[in-house]
């Protein structure tokens, strides 16, 4: 009987383990063939750290992740921040790991995010795609620029501050004044305090430190500086029926004088505040619609041959109430009386916008005096080349009594070829390169 036992249960364990295997095999299921294993990396280390503020990345969590990822000092940090900003982020969701990723078909091509070797493929269905919204994708745009103010290559650097300065924004202005004490070059460095300053102008918010960086560009000439400048000072047409108390206004307009009773009505009708005025156009259409036996409220079409009759019939109908009321110049001045118009800088500070009127004063002065003396220049030298023409005039026709066509001949050919060189060859390197090049058969003896 014990025989039997033994048999029974040997069987059944026979029977029994290679199912409990095939199960355990089905309930851990092998990582795709395609995709390739991950190394346990720094960068992916950080962000498996932070992996929820990246899932459901907002305003709010975005900064935990930027801090973790540039207290790293990793080189792939940036390049990780800029994938996510276009959303070429993708997360496993088997294991949460993240991979760089493109689209193709119904896969993902992967990349590693710390080695930057290609991972394999993965169906779309077994992915995540990290889709950060605009608010977050503009945190991460200017957290990539502060990377790459801080890049060890001076090339990327100069470039960052390239792009900066062909496309500034608020955001650039915090990550920017964080990048300029570690600045190693001196040139760079340089770069990068100006364009703080210009930064500054725009979109700082303590009013001192605005009208501190306007003064230090006090004198300079250069085009950036006139442009930021007047941006402070661009203005805006404006009314109200009475004098606005928080408005920086830059003057006040009187109808007439300062800008034409059309287009100060005209702003009034825009915004609803008078009724508009038929033109021309629209008193014949009116005149046209309402014409009845060859006449027009009473009155015979034959008479309209004059401004004054027209008008007249027009008045008719608007009396009628079949057209809407004709507005006279007298009517519009009575109209316009009733508000204030004027130039309302966009600037709201009146402080920073007088800063910004004299310094601009300051630098169109000097651009000025440097005009006027480039104008007294040229002026001089073209002087010399008609003083120079008539001494040779003078010799030519004998003025001192010698007819000699060689002396007067030679004095113009030296007058108009001076002439032409400072037209043509203004620039010091190219005139060494015409004098280096010049024929030795032609050069004066020595």
């Amino acid at each position: 009987m014990t025989k039997y036992l033994i048999r029974f249960f040997l069987v059944l364990a026979c029977a029994v383990l290679p199912c409990a295997a095939q199960a355990q095999a089905v309930s851990t299921p092998a990582p795709t063939a395609e995709i390739a294993a991950v190394s346990a990396t720094d960068l992916q280390t950080i962000l498996q750290a932070n992996r929820a503020a990246i899932e459901k990345a907002s305003r709010s969590t975005v900064d935990t992740v930027l801090k973790a990822l540039l207290d790293s000092g990793l080189d792939g940090a940036s390049t990780f921040i800029e994938r996510w900003r276009d959303r070429a982020v993708v997360q496993r969701k088997a294991d949460g790991v993240f991979f760089y990723a493109a689209e193709s078909g119904t896969q993902y091509i992967l990349t590693d995010i710390a080695t930057g070797a290609d991972a394999g493929t993965a169906p779309k269905t077994d992915m995540e795609a990290l889709r950060p919204n605009s608010g977050v994708r503009a945190v991460l745009s200017a957290a990539l620029v502060q990377f790459q103010l801080a890049d060890p290559d001076p090339a990327k650097r100069a470039a960052a501050l390239q792009a900066i300065e062909r496309d500034a924004n608020q955001t650039h202005l915090a990550p920017l004044r964080a990048a300029i004490d570690n600045e190693t070059d001196a040139t760079l460095k340089a770069r990068k305090v100006r364009l703080e300053r210009l930064l500054t102008i725009a979109y700082e918010a303590d009013k001192a430190a605005r009208i501190a960086a306007i003064n230090s560009f006090a004198g300079e000439t250069d085009v950036d500086v006139r442009a930021a400048l007047s941006r402070m000072l661009v203005t805006t047409t404006a009314f109200a029926r009475q004098s606005p108390a928080n408005t920086n206004i830059a003057r006040v307009l009187t109808p007439g004088e300062d800008i034409s009773v059309d287009v100060a009505y005209a702003l009034l009708v825009t915004a609803g505040e008078a009724a508009p005025a038929p033109d021309a156009a629209s008193i014949r259409a009116a005149l046209i619609a309402n014409r009845e036996d060859n006449s027009v409220a009473g009155m015979p079409v034959a008479s309209f041959n004059t401004e004054q009759a027209r008008l007249a019939a027009y008045q008719a109908l608007a009396a009628a109430g079949t057209v809407p009321p004709l507005v006279l110049e007298a009517d519009k001045r009575a109209i316009l009386a009733e508000f204030q118009f004027f130039d309302a800088y966009a600037e709201a500070d009146s402080e920073v916008t007088s800063a910004a009127e004299g310094a601009l004063a300051a630098i169109n002065r000097q651009v000025g005096i440097s005009r006027f003396a480039d104008l007294l220049l040229d002026a001089l030298s073209l002087a010399s080349i008609y003083f120079l023409a008539a001494i040779g005039l003078a010799i030519t026709f004998g003025v001192m009594r010698v007819i000699n066509m060689a002396h007067g001949e030679f004095i113009m050919i030296g007058a108009y070829t001076g002439y032409v060189v400072q037209q043509y060859i203004a620039d010091y390197t190219i005139s060494i390169l015409v004098a280096c090049r010049w024929p030795s058969s032609l050069q004066p003896p020595p």
